[in-house]
């Protein structure tokens, strides 16, 4: 039997009152439609496959920083869930275990976004640190380097480290010397013999080759015999240098000190040959009045049988009170020292100093003048916004006018710019001035040297050019902090940015 309209319009109505209460709406849906299909407010339980989406964002790569700052070692993960489990290694050893913290150090941290903060990061935090995450079983590493001045710097010949001096043979073949420099980054080592530096076209007159840090003696002879030194710079702090002595020792002595021994145990004189002048200066900035000191510093076996000294080509004899020649011993060379009181124009002359004994001579020039002496590099780095910055000293007793520095390409000619100078630039003793100088060099190799001009004329000794290799990138060395104190932060692409935001949010909540 039919229905009537009313009871069919009631039913219908306590019906929907029914899905009402068993499917109540949210207060937020206020516009739904009877005629619309609700949707689902139920959460899909979590698979293994989700797992999927949580991967390392963060590739392997080196962190470079300066010793006291703060390092932050990035391991950057995408979708991380509740299951996600990250691991901290310094060496192999465990630093983090997820939030477990595996190290008594406080200078560690472990930030939200799983990267590992250090505090005061020292010369010892250096090394190879790694994320590992889990339970996908993978793993970056990070190389921490820190950017620090040349250290551990030693002349070697083989495995040995030579603190003062080396003996050799004459004709021995294959004679190594290394200089050996640690430091970020990796030092630059140049080499000097006798005080000049030892470029290719020196190196090869003298029969040596020259390749880096390495000294190759094919065959030895005795005017090989001498002091090397080597120079380390790395742009950061001071340079180092070491210097040994090298002896060579007469074959033929030898064989006789051996024949000698034999038959009357009396040991023959070793290293016979010409006299070898170790050290001296090449220019000495003086001024009217003044007392001069020139030093030769020498070997030589047999002894020497005539010491002199001249000004150009006059012999000097000493004069009491005035000229006066000293022959004695410092450490382990012997000396002779020329003493020139209350210098005149006259005296403004190249001097020498001749040693001969009965194998032959040897002789060295010193130049007495009033121009400024030589520029020495003593302190260089490179500051983050790309520019090499240098500081010189320079000797002169008279008032610096001008100060230049001259810097070249491997194949161009020296440029010259003017570097800033005041009249507290000097040190106590009023002699020795500074040069500062920041130039902005395009990647390559670059040869870099300075000079003055004080009231007489430009420097006139000869100042030797220090090599530098500016690298491409040298805001990187900057990375762990910039030359003001503040950290140099990466600038991410916008798009990677927006991606990271899911992410980021996920950490947040």
């Amino acid at each position: 039997m039919a229905l009537p309209q009313s009871s069919i319009s009631v039913s219908k109505e306590l019906h929907s009152k029914q899905e009402a209460v068993e499917s109540p709406t949210d207060d937020y849906d206020e516009d739904y439609d009877d005629d619309e299909d609700v949707p689902s407010q139920e959460k899909p339980e979590i698979s293994d496959n989700a797992l999927l989406g949580t991967n390392l964002l963060t590739k392997s790569y080196v962190e470079k920083a300066r010793p006291s700052e703060q390092v932050t070692l990035k391991c950057e993960v995408s979708n991380p869930t509740s299951q996600t489990i990250i691991l901290w290694y310094y060496k192999d050893k465990p630093i983090f275990q997820h939030r477990a913290k595996l190290t008594s150090d406080p200078r560690y941290t472990l930030n939200t976004d799983f990267s590992l903060q250090i505090d005061n990061v020292q010369l010892v935090d250096e090394g190879p640190y790694s994320c590992q995450l889990l339970p996908n079983n993978k793993t970056i590493k990070i190389e921490l380097q820190l950017l620090t001045p040349p250290r551990d710097v030693h002349i070697m010949h083989g495995n040995k480290i030579i603190n003062d001096s080396v003996e050799v043979h004459q004709r021995d073949r294959k004679f190594i010397l290394f200089c050996s420099a640690k430091g970020h980054p990796t030092p630059q080592t140049t080499w000097s013999y006798r005080g000049r530096h030892l470029d290719e076209e020196y190196s090869r007159q003298i029969g040596i080759v020259l390749r880096k840090e390495f000294l190759e003696f094919h065959e030895v002879k005795i005017n090989h015999a001498g002091d090397y030194e080597c120079l380390a710079q790395n742009g950061m702090g001071n340079p180092v240098t070491r210097t040994v002595t090298v002896v060579v020792k007469d074959d033929s002595s030898e064989e006789l000190e051996d024949d000698d021994a034999e038959s009357s145990n009396v040991t023959a004189p070793l290293d016979k040959g010409s006299p070898v002048i170790h050290k001296h200066s090449g220019y000495i900035n003086t001024a009217i009045g003044e007392n001069v000191e020139m030093v030769c510093l020498y070997e030589s076996n047999p002894a020497p049988r005539k010491i002199k000294w001249f000004r150009d080509d006059e012999l000097l004899q000493p004069v009491a009170g005035q000229t006066i020649i000293t022959n004695d011993r410092h450490n382990h060379h012997d000396r002779t020292r020329l003493t020139l009181r209350n210098v005149q124009q006259k005296d403004l002359k190249a001097y020498y100093c001749k040693i001969e004994n009965d194998l032959g001579d040897v002789a060295s020039k010193t130049i007495i003048g009033m121009q400024p002496g030589g520029a020495h590099l003593v302190h260089s780095n490179y500051s983050s916004n790309g520019l090499l910055n240098t500081w010189w000293k320079v000797h002169s007793l008279q008032q610096i006018t001008e100060m230049q520095v001259l810097y070249r390409g491997e194949n161009t000619k020296y440029a010259t710019v003017n570097a800033e100078y005041s009249s507290h630039d000097h040190n106590q003793d009023g002699y020795t001035w500074t040069i500062h100088k920041s130039i902005r060099l395009p990647q390559g190799v670059w040869y870099v040297t300075a000079r003055a001009r004080n009231t007489e004329g430009w420097t006139s000794a000869e100042s030797l050019p220090h090599k530098f290799e500016v690298p491409d990138n040298i805001q990187v060395a900057s990375i762990g902090g910039s030359s003001d104190g503040h950290r140099t932060l990466p600038v991410l692409p916008s798009v990677l940015l927006l991606l990271l935001v899911p992410f980021v949010k996920s950490l947040v909540y």
